[in-house]
C-alpha cells in the first residue's frame, strides 16, 4: 500500500492511479488530499502535487489531471527522455526546484492520461478516406514510438525507482505477459451462400475469365472448397498451439463496404453458432452503422439470436473507432469490451499501451465500464499496407510479441479468415498464421 497526496481527488486522477498503480503495478494505494497525512503514513509515501510536500518523494504534476476541458497541449507536452525513453511532459530544468527536485523529469500521470485516454483524438484532426483518425496524425508517429509499449515501459521503469525508494516496504506484482488471437469474419465465404443476385453479378465480373468462371461453379456445386472456408484450418492452428480466440462476425445489411453472406442465412448462422459454443464471439459493427446507434443495437440483436448469448464484445469494421461517440454507443448497448482500438497502416500501439484499460470518457470526464483492449498487428496492414513478404511478417510480428513480453501486457493478433486461403494475394500467408500464434503463445 502506498499513500499518494493530490490537491484534487477528481475522476483523471483517479482513473490514472488506479491504471497505474493497481493495474499495471500491481499495488494498491491510497489517496489523500490532506498533505499532512503524508507525515503519518508509517510506510511509503508520495505526492503528485504542482509543489513539493515536505521531503516527501514528489511527481510534480503538470497540471493536466487537475483541468476539465479538452484543449491543445502543445505548450505543456514538451518531449524529452527519460531512462533512455521518450517521454512527454518533460519538466524543465528551470522549474525545478533546488531544494526539492521531483523524482521524475517527465509527469508520469500526464503522458499516461494523455496517450491512454487518446487525449489528441478529441482534438481536431485530419481523417483519413474512411473518417478515421490517421497514424501519422498521432504524437507517437511522430516522437518514433509508434511500435514502442511506451506506456507499460514508463511503468515498468518508474516501478523500479519505487523499489529503489522504498525496499521490502513497497511489493509490486506485475500483470504476466498474455497472447490473444482475434478473427474477424468480413466474408464468410468467397462465392458460397451468396444467393442468386449475387451469382449473377460475379459471373458478370468474371466475363473475361473463364478460369475464373469455372472455379466459381466449381465452389457452388461443392467440387471445390470455397477458398475463404478456412475455419477448420484456423481451429487446427489454435488447437495446435493451445489457444483460443475471439471471433467478431459482420451481419450488417449488404452495401459498398459491407459484403458478408445474408445474416438470416442458414449456413452464417450454424458457421457463428457452432463457434460460439468452443470460443467468444463478438460483433463487428457494420461501416453503415458507425453513425448510427439504431443499427448497431439491429446488429447486435441478430448475433444474440443466433448464438442465445449476451453480445458483450465488438469490434467495429474498417476500425471506425472514433472518440467517444462509438464507446458511448457500445456501453449504452450492453458491450463491455472493444477490440477497434489500433491502425489500419501501420503495426503498434495506438494508445501506447499494450494491456486493456477501461475507457474514460473525456468528454464526460468521467470514467466507465467498457473496457478497451488494444491490438498490436493486423493481416492486411502487414500484406497490403507494409508490402512485407510472409517471412518478414512472421519476423515484424514476433518482433513486436518480444516487447509486449518485456512489458508483461497483452499481445493482440487481428487475423481474416480469408487470410488463410492461400489465394490470389494470400499465397504463402497461411504458413504465417500458423507461425505467429505458436511462437506468441510460447513466448
Amino acid at each position: 500500500m502506498i499513500l499518494i497526496y493530490s490537491p484534487e481527488e477528481n475522476p483523471r486522477v483517479v482513473w490514472t492511479l488506479d491504471l497505474v498503480f493497481r493495474q499495471l503495478l500491481g499495488t494498491e494505494y491510497r489517496l489523500t488530499t490532506f498533505p499532512n497525512e503524508l507525515d503519518f503514513a508509517g510506510g511509503p509515501a508520495l505526492a503528485y502535487s504542482l509543489t513539493p510536500v515536505g521531503d516527501h518523494p514528489w511527481l510534480k504534476a503538470s497540471g493536466l489531471l487537475f483541468e476539465r476541458d479538452i484543449r491543445e497541449q502543445h505548450a505543456g507536452i514538451r518531449p524529452g527522455s527519460w531512462k533512455n525513453l521518450k517521454t512527454i511532459f518533460t519538466i524543465l530544468a528551470i522549474e525545478q526546484d533546488d531544494a526539492k527536485k521531483p523524482i521524475l523529469n517527465f509527469d508520469l500521470l500526464s503522458a499516461v492520461f494523455y496517450f491512454v485516454t487518446r487525449y489528441e483524438e478529441y482534438l481536431p484532426f485530419e481523417p483519413d478516406e474512411h473518417n478515421r483518425f490517421h497514424s501519422s496524425e498521432s504524437l507517437a508517429f511522430h516522437l518514433g514510438i509508434q511500435e514502442e509499449p511506451i506506456v507499460n515501459q514508463w511503468v515498468r521503469a518508474f516501478g523500479d525507482l519505487l523499489e529503489h525508494l522504498y525496499g521490502p516496504a513497497i511489493s509490486l506484482k506485475y500483470p504476466e505477459y498474455t497472447y490473444l488471437p482475434t478473427i474477424d469474419v468480413d466474408n464468410a465465404w468467397a462465392y458460397a451462400h451468396k444467393g442468386f443476385a449475387r451469382f449473377i453479378g460475379g459471373l458478370w465480373q468474371d466475363r473475361h475469365s473463364m478460369e475464373a468462371r469455372n472455379f466459381r461453379f466449381q465452389v457452388l456445386r461443392e467440387n471445390q472448397n470455397d477458398p475463404f472456408n478456412t475455419y477448420h484450418l484456423i481451429h487446427h492452428f489454435h488447437h495446435e498451439a493451445s489457444v483460443k480466440a475471439v471471433w467478431f462476425f459482420l451481419l450488417g445489411d449488404y452495401g459498398p463496404n459491407d459484403k458478408n453472406v445474408h445474416h438470416a442465412n442458414y449456413h452464417l448462422q450454424t458457421l457463428i453458432y457452432n463457434i460460439s459454443i468452443e470460443n467468444p464471439v463478438g460483433i463487428h459493427p457494420s461501416y453503415a452503422s458507425n453513425s448510427s446507434p439504431a443499427i448497431v443495437s439491429r446488429e447486435i440483436a441478430r448475433l444474440a439470436k443466433i448464438t442465445g448469448q449476451p453480445v458483450t464484445r465488438s469490434r467495429q469494421h474498417f476500425l471506425r473507432l472514433h472518440f467517444p461517440e462509438t464507446c458511448r454507443t457500445l456501453a449504452h448497448l450492453g458491450v463491455r469490451e472493444d477490440y477497434s482500438l489500433g491502425y489500419a497502416d501501420r503495426p503498434g500501439f495506438r494508445g501506447g499501451i499494450a494491456s486493456p484499460f477501461r475507457f474514460f470518457d473525456l468528454e464526460a470526464n468521467q470514467d466507465t465500464d467498457l473496457t478497451i483492449h488494444p491490438f498490436q498487428v493486423m493481416d492486411i496492414t502487414l500484406r497490403q499496407y507494409l508490402s512485407l513478404t510472409p517471412d518478414q511478417a512472421i519476423e515484424k510480428v514476433l518482433e513486436l510479441g518480444a516487447k509486449v513480453k518485456l512489458v508483461g501486457g497483452t499481445f493482440i493478433t487481428l487475423w481474416h479468415n480469408e487470410a488463410l486461403s492461400e489465394w490470389k494475394e494470400w499465397t504463402g500467408w497461411s504458413e504465417v498464421y500458423r507461425r505467429i500464434v505458436k511462437e506468441l503463445n510460447s513466448l
